[in-house]
């Protein structure tokens, strides 16, 4: 038999044993979930940088498409206006095709008709009536002008 004084030890023992078995077994079992949990919160924050990469890319994105909605805007009212000045340029030019047929038919009318005696004796030269009175004007001589010479290059 063991005497009483190591008894108390050898329990104390066998306790310290016992939880330090316990302990192991917790550590045994805990420590690959640990692993697991610190894979995962690595796993998680990667995931979270890749996530906020593509809400800035997304933003991004989002304010370029803006900022081609507002230009196309921008566009489709300077053709609207372009739209309007050729309408207005369109109308305006009718109306001068008008106008300048009305005046085309009245110069074509009026130019059929005979040329009015007060405005023909108006222009009337004995040079422009009488063939036989036409004299070549003072000064102007035959050949006063030399002819051209071909120099024989082209473009010149």
């Amino acid at each position: 038999m063991i005497p009483a004084q190591y008894q108390l030890a050898a329990k104390a023992g066998g306790v310290l044993l016992l939880m330090a078995l316990a302990a192991g077994v917790v550590w045994w079992g805990m420590a690959p979930r640990i692993d697991i949990e610190a894979q995962r919160a690595d796993t998680a924050q990667a995931d979270l940088v890749k996530a906020e990469q593509l809400i800035e890319l997304q933003a991004d994105v989002l304010a370029q498409q803006q900022k081609t909605l507002g230009d196309l805007a921008e566009i489709e009212r300077r053709m609207q206006l372009l739209d309007q000045a050729v309408a207005l340029n369109r109308s305006a030019q009718a109306a001068e095709f008008a106008e300048l047929k009305r005046n085309d038919k009245a110069v074509a009318e009026y130019l059929a008709g005979a040329v009015p005696a007060s405005l023909g004796r108006l222009y009337e030269r004995p040079e422009t009536n009488d063939p036989a009175a036409y004299t070549a004007p003072h000064g102007v001589q035959p050949g006063a002008v030399s002819a051209a010479l071909s120099t024989g290059r082209a473009g010149e």
